[in-house]
């Protein structure tokens, strides 16, 4: 296995040991400099080609230009919604029956089609609520 696989594999890992989570470019390097030597470029360099290859999902969130980064390994995250705990920050994906329900009701009532890789439904979890 050559280095930069080692690097890669270190990444990887680490995303998928989070797969709720999202992460900047930056909190993953200051991560994986920390678990496992490795600098903030090829972090950088590697999200890239992750993002590429379908097994990292990048998205923004809000009015910044900040990326947002999470591990989803193909292309199950991209044919339903998501929803978002402004809380805790963990990311769920909504059914696949309740999205297209969903999309379909929008469309419906207003002939507007929602875009599935960027739609993010913002509220609080029920473990943050206390339930």
């Amino acid at each position: 296995m050559s280095y930069q696989t080692e690097q890669k594999a270190a990444l990887i890992s680490f995303l998928a040991a989070h797969a709720s989570q999202q992460f900047t470019a930056g909190e993953l390097a200051e991560a994986l400099t920390r678990e496992a030597d490795i600098g903030t470029s090829t972090v950088y360099r590697l999200l890239s080609a992750l993002a590429e290859e379908g097994q990292v999902r990048r998205f923004h969130i809000g009015a910044g230009r900040a990326c947002y980064y999470q591990y989803v390994a193909g292309p199950r995250c991209e044919s339903h919604l998501h929803l978002k705990c402004t809380v805790c920050g963990r990311l769920f994906h909504l059914a696949g029956c309740v999205s297209d329900f969903m999309q379909k009701q929008i469309f419906a009532t207003s002939r507007f089609t929602l875009d599935e890789h960027q739609t993010i439904l913002f509220g609080t979890c029920s473990r943050c609520r206390g339930e």
